[in-house]
């Protein structure tokens, strides 16, 4: 590179110290990033190694309940009791409605209102 090309910038001393408290703020926030994302990873891999561990839990009562169902006998249901049975009718799902974090939604109301002050 040629001295010839090179170019100084000036900066005043609260602007020099002011970026320099930028740079320092922007460091510790990714290094609080970098905390949050490891610890992420951590739960993560718990959370990992609980889920298969239910899982085989799972497939062990699972296997446990097909052996009971072979060693135990069937119990015969009389006709009359099978005909009830089958009258009765299933009873119907109500859906839930949907809620939603009325906090959140005033929240966004008031940021879409600040920035369409701001656009005037």
């Amino acid at each position: 590179m040629k001295n010839e090309n090179l170019i100084h910038v000036k900066l005043e001393y609260e602007e020099a110290v002011e970026s320099k408290k930028n740079v320092l703020s922007s460091e510790m926030n990714l290094i609080r990033i970098m905390k949050i994302i490891k610890q992420y990873h951590f739960l993560r891999l718990e959370e990992l190694k609980t889920k298969a561990k239910l899982y085989r839990k799972l497939k062990e009562i699972k296997k446990d309940i097909k052996n009971l169902q072979i060693i135990l006998p069937t119990l015969e249901i009389p006709k009359i009791l099978k005909k009830e049975d089958e009258t009765k009718k299933p009873e119907t799902i109500i859906p839930k409605e949907k809620t939603y974090d009325t906090s959140l939604e005033s929240e966004l109301k008031e940021i879409q209102e600040k920035l369409k002050a701001l656009q005037r």
